[in-house]
Order: structure tokens, then sequence, then C-alpha cells
């Protein structure tokens, strides 16, 4: 894990959503990336080559996703930073998981593991992990202005 900086939002019209953390401005080398088919949706996982540490996430394309209006939920206790990853070359079930847009924010659920036993990151965005420490979901926040550009970018009424 390397100390929490924060991180910047960005919404767009052909990247639907970019999120950056400072680690990013400090790569030496072009990032390490991983792309993940999650029930049709593709998410970018970018990591630096020498740490692990996640740089950015994207949420490149969005197919139907799941649409609330609740809030999304908190989890309990959040470790403050951001994680360090690695990838192996193991495949992941992309049925089990799903893109799910809440009243303030989203969810990425990441293959079939169910229970997020570590959560790293601050309450805006949170990466949550397995007791094996596989990725099993990301939540950012968004404010309602951010959310209602996200649902119209996903085809949703705002």
């Amino acid at each position: 894990m390397q100390p929490y900086e924060g991180h910047v939002v960005e919404i767009d019209e052909y990247v639907p959503l970019t999120i950056q953390w400072p680690g990013y401005a400090r790569l030496r080398q072009a990032p390490h990336s991983v792309v993940l088919d999650v029930r049709a949706s593709l998410i970018e996982i970018k990591t630096d080559h020498d740490s692990g540490e996640v740089v950015e996430l994207i949420l490149a394309h969005v197919v139907r996703p799941e649409d609330s209006d609740i809030p999304l939920g908190v989890p309990g206790a959040i470790e403050s930073g951001v994680p360090l990853m690695s990838y192996t070359g193991s495949s992941q079930d992309s049925s089990a998981g799903g893109v799910r847009l809440y009243a303030d924010g989203l969810r990425v659920r990441f293959g079939q593991e169910s229970a997020t036993a570590r959560a790293v990151g601050d309450p805006a965005a949170v990466f949550g992990f397995s007791e094996q420490g596989h990725l099993v979901e990301f939540d950012v926040r968004l404010n309602f202005d951010r959310m209602a550009r996200l649902r119209a970018l996903c085809g949703l009424p705002g």
C-alpha cells in the first residue's frame, strides 16, 4: 500500500470514467495495463511496473449497467492508501461481476468472490479485497452532477 494522496475523476463522452491517483505523475515508464471484461463492460487497471501501485482505473466501455436510486453503502474500516497489485494469468468469471450505478456513485464487482474482507483507499474511492487478496470490487463516490452525466453517457435517465 502507498500513502493516500487523493485522486482525480474525469467523466467523458469517449471514455465514461477515468480515476487517476498521483502515482501516475511519478511513473518512470509506461504503466502496466490490464483490461478486464466485467459482464461485457471493460475496466482497465493501470499499475506502476516497479511498485505495483495502482495509478489509474478506467471504465472504458459500459454495457447495461445495473441502476439504483439508493446511496452507495459505506464499507466498515478503510485502510488509507492506494493498493499495490500484481496480476496472474488466471482468468476471471466475468458473468458474476458487473457495474452498478447508485445515487451517489458506482460499484464495479469483479468475478464471483462475494465477500470483501479488506478495504483500501478512502471513503470516496475504495478497493475491496477478498480474504485471499483478490480484488473483488471497486467503489467510487461522485457528486450529483457527475452522476447525472455518467447516467446520460450510459443511456440511463438522470
